[in-house]
């Protein structure tokens, strides 16, 4: 009880009432007049009562002025004369529903492989095949920067450049490639052993890699196309069962990365969507389009290509 009461037995009736205020639908706003009543008999400040009101009641004032009104009434009544200033109350904004997969999915409307084809900046009128691989190649790199593409455990680092000349030339398409583009040098690892394509390689932080591992193939097309405000620069039929997003993220330093996309976007976003988050380290491997899986007898396909990531 508030030591500026006047009425001890009308306060501890007060304190009863404000813990017990029925249901939504269940008297609301009858309970706010009786205990804005009890409050202006005890004698308690209208300011503290108002707030003390608002915090039990189980549900928002409505309107917002609800219980300012029972206050301002119940307080001209029994203490006529009393300062009362009431306190500017806004209900709170509801919060908002956590997205799921599935709701990216309905957003994508049934989106298909064709819709995918039409929307890309850059066409892709070939068959696939290794022009998959040259036009990503040559759309998201500079000739001279080091880029990784090899097997699962491979250290083949080339420049864009040396890689475009090769497939040209006839040379296998490799299966994968490191988005990121690398330093070209060998540089340490975890382990204490040197490397010239994991984390500590990569020279420019441009490109994060999302896959999914539950979804149907439809599905994974129509999340993307749902998920509007993800800029990807590439899809990629894995020729297997998923769709490889390249998303351009553009971090300017490692800490940035690690910051933006480690601690950020997968925990925040991409994960409780049902991203892997084994896609979160800056030296991530995805699919390289334009390889031939024979375990699969499948292409590694270009879907979409747009090296500026702005979707419209």
């Amino acid at each position: 009880m508030t030591p500026r009461t006047r009425n001890a037995r009308a306060a501890e009736r007060y304190g009863e009432e404000l813990r017990r205020c029925p249901n939504s639908g269940g008297g609301v706003h009858s309970w706010m007049m009786t205990t804005a009543n009890l409050a202006a008999i005890a004698g308690i400040p209208a300011t503290e009562a108002e707030g003390e009101i608002i915090r039990s009641a189980t549900r928002p004032p409505s309107p917002s002025s609800e219980v300012a009104s029972a206050i301002r009434k119940a307080y001209a009544e029994f203490s006529p004369g009393f300062d009362y200033e009431p306190r500017r109350y806004s209900a709170p904004k509801p919060k908002p529903l956590p997205q799921t997969a599935q709701k990216f999915i309905q957003r994508g409307d049934g989106a298909e492989e064709s819709d995918w084809w039409e929307a890309s900046p850059i066409r892709i009128a070939w068959e696939p095949g290794p022009r998959d691989a040259l036009a990503l190649l040559g759309a998201l790199y500079a000739p001279g920067e080091f880029v990784f593409c090899g097997e699962r455990y491979g250290a083949e680092v080339r420049t864009a450049g040396d890689w475009i000349s090769r497939i040209e030339g006839g040379e296998t398409v490799p299966p994968h490639w490191i988005p990121n583009p690398l330093t070209g040098n060998e540089h340490p690892t975890g382990d204490g052993k040197q490397s010239r394509r994991g984390d500590s390689a990569v020279a420019s932080f441009r490109f994060a890699v999302a896959e999914f591992d539950g979804l149907s193939k439809p599905d994974q097309l129509a999340f993307w196309w749902g998920f509007r405000t993800a800029p990807i620069v590439a899809l990629i039929d894995s020729g297997g069962k998923s769709v490889h997003a390249i998303l351009k993220v553009n971090c300017a330093t490692r800490a940035d990365w690690t910051r933006d996309i480690e601690e950020k976007l997968f925990p925040a976003v991409l994960c409780p969507l049902g991203c892997d988050p084994a896609c979160r380290n800056e030296s991530r491997l995805s699919r390289l389009p334009g390889h031939f899986r024979r375990e699969k007898n499948a292409w590694q396909r270009l879907l979409y290509l747009n090296p500026e990531g702005k979707r419209t």
